[in-house]
């Protein structure tokens, strides 16, 4: 658990905006002045665009090592860094003299052990990254920051803006006022200071944007938004007193066989990869509970990943019931002030649980004995922006360095994480029942060709909801029991055609369509949180009538509202559950004040409602059609991960799933909860292809304001990589090529051979610069998950 936010000022601080006074041993924040002559250099990771650079250590800078942070000059200002390596000045392969000093120290002692520097320069080689993006990644914003702590300071009362509900924002608003009102609107109730920092969801850097006060100030004259100061909340998933101490109960036969495994590899202090595979509700949190707490036992430390932070609030409660303050939470809900608290508290004590999501591998823990990744199969695992790893990559790595047991846990492993038990690189576990005695969820088909389905007011087409569906959800709420309600799209309507000409509605910044939100009555994009009223005349013919083309959870919960009035219907959709809301949404489902919950895929993962005994999902093939080969795989896990929500308590669970399409190969296996069959077939088409795990895939984009620059830059690369051989297709237009007036071309590098695709990835990152034009920007993403 966290310290309170009135404990001791740490160490563990951003860099001071002034240096101290020196003394004759450098501390943390002293400045370190040039001296006659360097008889040591170090070599340091800045968080920047670079690889190492040297820099000069003053005679009286020995307590500069391996791992601390550092202040060092580069092209003109003022960076923060983590020393790399230290050595004399006879090894330095720059000329001594024209070295600059670094600029002062920052840490007492290493923040980085060796395992995790170590682990971090693998990643830089493997993605073919420079190191110094690795360690912006890897280095907490409030760590790699000068001049912040004003911001930090206890007891500050930070202005908040919040948007004024159901308010039609008038013609003419300037440039800034429309960016706040359609932030806010995208993320709610927020910090002004949250308003004043943009991330760029293509590539996740933060940017600051201009926001003046006054254009705060005439939005809340004018009705469209509140202001107000509010306490600063460190941690808003934080409980206020730990949980009661809970026992661990008695182990089935399997638990017992996996926790003997896996605890075996953590007292002997050997690396081992496990992939634990368990049916959903088999008790795989309580094989993590026992290998973690043999490596607490043992005064080493564990790590726990988690892939939503939804999950983050249930499980550290169950972790500090077991483990009390020991566990410590690290999520982006955090304040900076919270999160350098933790981390200070993690580094701290030598025996701690740290839980979250992907970046808590990098946490400043010495000695690890065991990493958790829940649910691995997920997606949200693999780094999306910036340097583009895959936690369970990084997680083996670090563990190998630690000597650690590495658990991948899942009732749904990929197929490249069974591949690698299939060759021993991980050692297989099982458990494939549920405790104590208690049976998967029956589940059935609704065939939406030729089922039932309800009429929507207004609407000449049938909805998406059947007869059959709506019947079990009311027979359910009526014995007193709960229902979850998967659909996995959000909004209100995702497609609107326009009338009087038949085009679809877009975002004049992104190749997408806008998505209705009735409550909000706007049209809003999901990628760059453009918004627009909803009575907007069409682009091309001016036309304001339009059709309403598909469903989103809001027309789900509306539909369901009207058919079952006495229900208590909640939404749990990006819309909905962010911050606070997320943490009080889930909590009032778990306490049962609310019947059914309807929710997008944050639903599927993890959770345990003890109640609920039906799960519906509302079109089973909405991912089928994306043009990825991995659709029928992440379909059939998303079906079998909700499907195993019902029936966790004493009662049976059952699950109907509605389809256009019932003999779907992953369909049928969902349904059948039979995820051997599924794995069979689909490690047979995947070796037919040569797709993962039995080749090796590289994506290469380039982006531009100018689609033809883009292209011309890409297809110069791909014309010298076919020339050399190389299986390379494209360039083509990515799934979305247009992301806020940039555009987007792809080429996809295939190999049966690893270590060759990496060869010809180094000769693309060298090449690149000189033969992309001017301002196309190339990413490479090595072992890709996702095309969008």
């Amino acid at each position: 658990m966290s310290p309170p936010p009135n404990a001791r000022q740490t160490n563990l601080m951003p860099p001071p905006a002034r240096p101290a006074a020196r003394r004759p041993r450098p501390r943390a924040g002293d400045a370190l002045q040039p001296g006659s002559s360097f008889l040591e250099v170090v070599e340091v990771a800045v968080a920047a665009d670079t690889d190492l650079l040297t820099y000069g250590l003053p005679t009286h800078g020995h307590g500069a090592v391996a791992g601390c942070r550092v202040s060092v000059p580069v092209r003109g200002r003022l960076e923060v860094g983590v020393i790399w390596r230290r050595m004399a000045a006879s090894e330095c392969q720059v000329a001594v003299e024209k070295l600059r000093p670094i600029a002062s120290l920052l840490d007492e002692e290493a923040l980085w052990p060796e395992a995790l520097r170590g682990a971090l320069a693998q990643l830089a080689r493997y993605t073919h990254s420079r190191l110094g993006m690795v360690v912006r990644t890897a280095l907490p914003g409030p760590l790699r920051r000068t001049g912040a702590e004003h911001d930090r300071a206890p007891g500050r009362l930070p202005w908040h803006a919040e948007l004024v509900p159901a308010v039609d924002w008038p013609v003419g608003l300037k440039r800034a006022q429309r960016r706040v009102l359609e932030r806010l609107l995208a993320i709610g109730p927020c910090e002004v200071s949250a308003l004043r920092r943009d991330v760029d969801p293509t590539t996740g850097i933060a940017k600051a944007v201009a926001v003046p006060q006054s254009a705060l100030v005439e939005l809340e004259q004018a009705g469209l938004l509140r202001l107000s100061q509010q306490r600063e909340q460190l941690d808003p998933f934080a409980g206020a007193t730990l949980p009661a101490p809970d026992v661990a109960p008695p182990l089935s036969a399997d638990q017992q066989r996996a926790v003997s495994a896996i605890g075996g590899a953590v007292r002997e202090r050997r690396y081992q990869g496990f992939l634990l595979r368990g049916v959903t509700g088999s008790g795989k949190t309580e094989v993590y509970l026992a290998a973690i707490a043999e490596a607490l036992s043992g005064g080493r430390s564990a790590i726990v990943l988690v892939p939503e932070i939804a999950l983050t609030p249930q499980l550290v409660e169950r972790f500090q019931a077991r483990f009390g303050d020991r566990v410590v939470a690290l999520h982006s809900g955090m304040t900076d002030r919270a999160r350098l608290a933790a981390l200070e508290h993690l580094r701290r004590h030598g025996s701690v649980v740290a839980i979250g999501p992907r970046s808590t591998l990098f946490a400043p823990l010495a000695d690890v004995g065991a990493i958790i990744l829940d649910e691995c199969h997920d997606a949200s695992f693999k780094q999306a922006t910036g340097v583009r790893y895959h936690a369970r990559d990084l997680a083996l790595l670090l563990g190998r360095g630690h000597g650690a047991a590495v658990v991948l846990g899942s009732a749904t492993p990929a197929c490249e994480e069974w591949q690698l038990a299939a060759t021993d690189r991980l050692q297989l576990v099982e458990l494939p029942a549920r405790v104590l005695q208690r049976r998967l969820p029956e589940a059935f088909v609704i065939d939406l060709r030729v089922a039932e389905r309800l009429q929507d007011p207004g609407d000449d087409r049938p909805s998406l909801l059947s007869r059959p569906l709506v019947d079990a959800i009311a027979e359910t709420v009526g014995r007193g029991e709960q229902a979850i309600v998967l659909h996995n799209r959000r909004g209100f309507a995702p497609t609107l055609i326009c009338r009087g000409c038949g085009a679809a509605l877009e975002c004049p910044r992104c190749t997408v369509t806008l998505v209705l939100h009735q409550a909000q009555r706007r049209l809003r994009c999901h990628l760059c949180d453009y918004a627009a009223p909803v009575e907007q005349p069409c682009v091309h013919c001016h036309a304001t009538a339009r059709l309403q083309v598909g469903a989103g959870t809001e027309r789900i919960e509306q539909a369901l509202q009207r058919e079952l009035p006495s229900a208590r219907i909640g939404r749990f959709d990006r819309d909905t559950a962010q911050g606070l809301r997320l943490h009080d949404l889930l909590d009032r489902f778990r306490r049962r004040e609310l019947d059914v919950l309807v929710g997008t895929q944050m639903l599927a993962k993890g959770h345990d409602f003890p109640a609920v005994t039906l799960v519906g999902v509302v079109l089973a093939e909405a991912g089928l059609d994306i043009p990825d080969f991995r659709a029928g795989e992440r379909t059939f896990q998303l079906l079998t991960q909700v499907a195993g929500r019902a029936g966790r308590g004493e009662r049976p669970g059952r699950v109907l799933v509605q389809t256009f399409r019932p003999d779907h190969p992953a369909i049928v296996s969902a349904l059948a909860q039979d995820h051997d069959a599924f794995l069979a077939n689909e490690l047979t088409l995947r070796r037919r292809a040569h797709y993962p795990p039995f080749g090796h895939l590289a994506l290469l984009e380039v982006r531009h304001a100018d689609a033809s620059r883009a292209e011309a830059g890409l297809l110069s690369l791909v014309e010298a990589l076919r020339q050399d051989g190389a299986d390379v297709r494209g360039p083509l237009p990515a799934g979305i090529s247009r992301i806020r007036d940039v555009w987007r071309l792809q080429a996809l590098l295939r190999d049966d051979d690893r270590s060759a695709l990496h060869h010809r990835l180094q000769w693309i990152a060298a090449r690149a610069p000189q033969a992309l034009p001017s301002g196309v920007t190339l990413l490479l993403d090595v072992d890709p998950l996702d095309f969008g």
